[in-house]
């Protein structure tokens, strides 16, 4: 999956309403690279972290957890990773497909 995708997949699982109307702007939404945005992600999705070992940071839900490897000392970075990784694994393909032709991005 590429940055853009669990950018957007992320989104769509902390923004988005019953009848997949977001109120953000999702082009522009960035956790992955943004600050700003990961404590947006964060507050409306409740994950947490935890560091089960030296090296690696967990992000979590109470029921499902992505591990990641911290790179070169940037914890925010894999804690970022990990957080919207978690979040888009709750967004399935059909919800993305059903977003993007509501929204006029995708025609089937």
């Amino acid at each position: 999956m590429t940055d853009e995708e669990i950018n957007l997949r992320a989104g769509l699982v902390a923004f988005s309403d019953v009848d997949r109307v977001v109120a953000v702007n999702l082009d522009q939404f960035d956790p992955l690279n943004s600050r700003d945005d990961l404590i947006k992600l964060l507050v409306e999705t409740g994950i947490s972290f935890s560091r089960p070992r030296e090296g690696d940071i967990v992000a979590e839900n109470g029921s499902s957890s992505v591990e990641v490897t911290i790179r070169r000392d940037d914890v925010v970075a894999a804690a970022a990773r990990a957080a919207c990784e978690l979040a888009a694994s709750w967004v399935d393909d059909h919800d993305v497909q059903a977003w993007k032709v509501a929204t006029g991005r995708f025609a089937r």
